[in-house]
C-alpha cells in the first residue's frame, strides 16, 4: 500500500509523465511489426526501415543526456508541457505522411518528447518519493512504460492489418492530449531552479559518442570492420567518449558526472543494463521478422505473439518493486537474471515455430520485469545523493542507446544473410539463418549481463 507520504497528486503526476514515455515506446513497438509492410510501401531495405526506431532512440539518447541541465534550469511542468507538445506535432505529421523521409521526421519529433519524458519521470520519483517506497514507485513507473511494448505489437499489428499503419498515430493522439492535460494539473516543483549555462561542448562530445556508436554497429554488422567508414566512425566514437571524460574533469558542472563510475555498484549495474537491453531489443526486432517472412504470419499474429511476454513484463515490474521494498534487491534481481537466461536459451535452441517463440519470449520478459527496474533502483540508490541525478540520466540514456544498438545489431545480422537471397523462398531461408545467428549472439550477451548484475550485488556486500 502507498502510505500517506505519497499523495494522489504525486502518483497522478508520475502517471502523466509515464504516459508520454508510454506512447513513445508504444509507437516504436507498434511500428516494428509493420516493418515488412513499410519496406514494401516505401521500397526500402530492412537496414533502412529500422531507422524509424533506431533514429528515434538515438535522438532520444541525445536529449536524455541534457536531463540534469534541464532539471536545474526548468520546472518539471514546463519540461513536460514542451516535450508533449513537440511529440503531438510529430504524431500529427506521421498520421498524414506518405514518404519515408517525412515519416522519419515525425518520429524524430516524438523522440524529443520521449527524451525529456523518461528521465523526468524518474527524476520526480527519486526527488519526491521516500526511499522506502521508491522500489514500488519505480515499479509503478515501469508498469506504465512497460505496458507500451505489451500492447504495442498487438495494437500496431491489428490496426496495420485492418486500417493501415497511419491509424496507429491517430489512435495515440488522444492519449497524448490526455497526458498533457493531466500533467499540467498535477506536476509540481520541489527543487530550486537555478539558471546554468548549457555545456554545449560536453553535449556535443557525448552526442558524437552516441551517434557514431550506433553507426559503428550498423556498419560493422552489414559491411564489416575493415572499411574506411567503419574505421572512421569507430575512431569518432572513441574520440567522443574519451574527449568527454577528459573535458568533464576540467569543468565545474559537467552535464553527466563521470565520477559516478568510481562506484562499483553503479559501474556493474549500468553495464548489465546496457547488455541486457541489447538482447531484449534484438528479440523485439527479429521475432516479427521471422514470423512474417519465414512463418508467413500477418502483422496481427506477430503482435499477438509478443503480447504474452510483454504483458508478463508489465505485471512483474510492479510485483518485483514490492519485493524490492520488502526483501531488498537480491531476491528480485537474482530471479530476473535467471529467467532471462533461461528464456534466451529456449528461443535459441528450440526449433523456431509460433509456440516456441511465444513461450521463450514470455519467459525472457518475466525475468526482465523482475530485473530492469530493480537493477536501476538499486544502482542509483546505492550512490551518494549528489550523484543520483547524473545516475538517473545515464541509465535513461544508456537504456535508449542500447535499444538502438540491439535493433541495429539484429537488423545488420539479418540483412547480411538476406543479401544472398534472389527470390522469396531464399529470402525466407536467409532470414531464418540470420535470426538463428542473432539468437546465438544473444546467449553470449545474456551470460555477460548475468555476471555483471551479480557482480553489482556482490560489490555492495563487500
Amino acid at each position: 500500500m502507498i502510505d500517506d507520504k505519497l499523495s494522489p497528486r504525486l502518483v497522478l503526476s508520475v502517471l502523466a509523465i509515464g504516459l508520454l514515455g508510454f506512447t513513445d515506446i508504444m509507437l516504436e513497438t507498434a511500428l516494428n511489426v509493420s516493418f515488412p509492410m513499410l519496406m514494401t510501401e516505401f521500397k526500402i531495405t530492412s537496414s533502412t526501415v529500422q531507422w524509424l526506431t533506431s533514429g528515434v532512440i538515438l535522438l532520444t539518447s541525445m536529449i536524455v543526456i541534457l536531463s540534469p541541465w534541464l532539471k536545474k534550469n526548468f520546472t518539471n511542468r514546463s519540461q513536460f508541457i514542451v516535450a508533449t507538445v513537440i511529440s503531438i506535432v510529430g504524431v500529427l505529421i506521421d498520421a498524414v505522411s506518405n514518404t519515408f523521409v517525412i515519416t522519419l521526421f515525425g518520429r524524430l519529433l516524438q523522440g524529443i518528447g520521449g527524451g525529456v519524458g523518461l528521465p523526468l519521470m524518474y527524476n520526480v520519483i527519486f526527488e519526491q518519493v521516500p526511499e522506502k517506497k521508491r522500489g514500488t514507485m519505480v515499479g509503478l513507473g515501469s508498469l506504465i512504460i512497460s505496458f507500451a511494448p505489451a500492447i504495442g505489437p498487438a495494437f500496431g499489428g491489428y490496426l496495420t492489418q485492418n486500417y493501415g499503419w497511419h491509424m496507429v498515430f491517430w489512435v495515440v493522439l488522444p492519449v497524448q492530449i490526455g497526458s498533457l492535460i493531466l500533467g499540467w494539473a498535477t506536476i509540481r516543483q520541489v527543487s530550486t531552479i537555478k539558471k546554468e549555462k548549457l555545456d554545449i561542448i560536453g553535449w556535443l562530445l557525448l552526442s558524437l559518442f552516441f551517434v557514431s556508436g550506433i553507426f559503428v554497429i550498423e556498419r560493422i554488422s552489414t559491411h564489416g570492420l575493415v572499411n574506411p567508414l567503419s574505421l572512421l566512425m569507430t575512431l569518432a566514437m572513441f574520440v567522443g567518449i574519451i574527449g568527454y571524460i577528459l573535458y568533464a574533469k576540467r569543468v565545474d558542472n559537467p552535464l553527466l558526472r563521470p565520477e559516478i563510475f568510481k562506484f562499483k555498484v553503479f559501474r556493474f549495474g549500468i553495464a548489465a543494463a546496457f547488455v541486457a537491453q541489447i538482447v531484449n531489443l534484438t528479440f523485439n526486432y527479429a521475432i516479427p521478422m521471422v514470423l512474417q517472412i519465414v512463418l508467413l504470419k500477418n502483422p496481427q499474429v506477430s503482435g499477438l505473439t509478443l503480447l504474452p511476454g510483454a504483458l508478463s513484463y508489465a505485471m512483474m515490474a510492479i510485483i518485483s518493486g514490492r519485493l524490492y521494498d520488502r526483501y531488498s534487491a537480491r531476491l528480485p534481481i537474482t530471479i530476473g537474471v535467471t529467467l532471462m537466461f533461461v528464456g534466451t536459451l529456449l528461443i535459441a535452441f528450440i526449433p523456431i515455430n509460433l509456440i516456441s517463440l511465444t513461450g521463450g519470449f514470455m519467459v525472457m520478459q518475466i525475468g526482465a520485469g523482475f530485473w530492469f527496474g530493480n537493477n536501476m533502483t538499486y544502482s542509483v540508490s546505492s550512490v551518494p545523493v549528489e550523484f543520483q541525478s547524473s545516475g538517473n540520466s545515464i541509465f535513461s540514456a544508456t537504456t535508449n542507446y542500447s535499444a538502438a544498438v540491439g535493433i541495429a545489431l539484429a537488423a545488420g545480422i539479418i540483412a547480411t544473410f538476406q543479401k544472398q537471397a534472389i527470390n522469396v523462398r531464399e529470402l525466407a531461408s536467409s532470414t531464418h539463418i540470420g535470426a538463428l545467428w542473432t539468437f546465438r549472439v544473444d546467449i553470449v550477451l545474456i551470460v555477460l549481463a548475468t555476471i555483471l548484475s551479480l557482480s553489482a550485488l556482490s560489490s555492495t556486500r563487500k
